[in-house]
């Protein structure tokens, strides 16, 4: 064979080496949200296109009612997207050992995770398995109408006992904040941790707590609707029709009788919009404490993670897109905070630069940060079969339909009953 013949058939060889190097792929992405949210994120996508010609992306997305039942049909079908947006508590519920999302690690020479702590890292992980990578974190907060509080000349609450003096010094008109059925339980759990130096969950699902410990919780709840810290849940539901109301709703907090709430720093923006248009001022109150505190006992927890189909047929491809969601400062502008503060240290930098980081979320986070808690929040503490026992039980004895010791002991046994249920091991 002539060396002529030989250097064509190398250039043909070559070539189609090029041509199948530059094959396009398709991978889906899903995710839930509202407008601002899809819009970005739709920005985003183009913007990664133009910079990886040879990948392209399937868009999949909706609002959040009804998203959790069509990922489980897909989950359970193996048709869900090459790469999704994830709900923290699905974790156990989609991948109880692990195998349930692609391991993330087979994949950190294409995803830069130095960007994120191991802690966060910690929160992702089943089994040793990177399941998902936290794109944002959120966590529970104390904030005041600082308003209400300079009007009658009340300090802005540090402390538990702040709290209560508060109640004392405001009218009876007034309340020092508003705490529905979740949020009663909820700040409820927060005492109790830190004065037990423990969570009513372990990490993997384990009950903690004795009867005498719901009593430790469910007795500080009952303190604070006796002390008129918070109105009691039938004044909440006269007014909203339920004692879940989104707080936001609720003319008594708008006008500024309801002076504070516990709430997600994710959150915190929208439910302040109502009450600056009356002219007052939310303001971040961090977490009260009192002398026999031994833990922050915070709430915090990934927003929401980025995960990638075990059954994806293009994982390298779908790390590139991942990686770009997460760390890209590109991304990082298009998306902004539609997703929360990114957790990511170059998407942070990136929007802080851009001057794109302030408001409440921030320094909600920043705080959250600061007072780190040694007791780990469970994926399993928000399973929407607890969340109905907390409310149940939170109305109970708000009603008065139950004593604090009659409600301690029923929620210990049907805690029980559902982490048995629920609790794969």
């Amino acid at each position: 064979m002539s060396k002529k013949v030989l250097l064509g058939l190398a250039f043909v060889w070559l070539l189609a080496l090029t041509i199948f190097a530059q094959e396009v792929v398709t991978i889906r992405f899903s995710w839930w949200g509202g407008t601002d949210r899809h819009n970005a994120t739709l920005k985003a996508i183009e913007i990664f296109e133009k910079k990886y010609p040879n990948i392209k992306i399937k868009a999949e997305y909706a609002g959040w009612s009804g998203y959790f039942e069509k990922q489980a049909v897909q989950m359970a079908g193996g048709t869900e997207a090459d790469v999704m947006q994830i709900n923290w508590p699905w974790l156990p519920i989609f991948s109880p050992d692990g195998t349930g999302f692609y391991d993330l690690y087979k994949l950190s020479d294409i995803i830069d995770l130095s960007n994120f702590p191991p802690e966060v890292l910690q929160l992702g992980t089943v089994n040793g398995k990177l399941n998902g990578i936290p794109v944002s974190m959120t966590g529970r907060v104390f904030w005041y109408n600082k308003t209400v509080y300079d009007k009658y000349g009340v300090p802005i609450p540090k402390t538990w006992d702040d709290l209560f003096a508060a109640a004392k010094k405001f009218p009876k008109t007034i309340y020092p904040i508003i705490a529905g059925s979740y949020d009663g339980w909820l700040i409820s759990h927060l005492y109790a941790t830190q004065v037990l130096d423990k969570p009513m969950l372990a990490v993997d699902g384990t009950l903690l707590w004795t009867v005498d410990d719901f009593k430790v919780a469910l007795g500080f709840y009952k303190k604070l609707i006796d002390n008129r810290v918070t109105p009691k849940i039938p004044e909440i539901a006269a007014e909203g029709g339920t004692g879940d109301v989104p707080i936001a709703q609720l003319p008594s907090f708008i006008m500024g009788n309801y002076a504070g709430l516990y709430e997600w720093t994710s959150a915190i923006g929208k439910t302040a919009e109502p009450v600056a248009q009356k002219g007052m001022q939310l303001v971040m109150g961090g977490i009260p404490t009192g002398p026999d505190s031994k833990d922050s006992g915070i709430l915090f927890k990934p927003s929401m993670l980025f995960a990638i189909s075990k059954n994806t047929k293009y994982p390298r491809e779908a790390a590139i897109f991942l990686n770009f969601l997460l760390n890209d400062p590109d991304a990082a502008l298009a998306l902004g905070l539609t997703r929360g503060v990114p957790i990511s240290k170059s998407a942070y930098e990136a929007l802080q630069k851009a001057g794109k980081l302030a408001g409440l979320e921030v320094e909600g986070l920043e705080y959250l940060l600061s007072v780190p808690s040694k007791h780990p929040l469970s994926p399993y503490f928000e399973d929407s079969r607890l969340q109905t026992l907390y409310r149940e039980i939170i109305d109970a004895i708000s009603y008065g339909t139950m004593s604090v010791d009659q409600a301690a002991v029923e929620m210990h046994k049907r805690v029980q009953q559902i982490l048995g249920e629920i609790v794969k091991k």
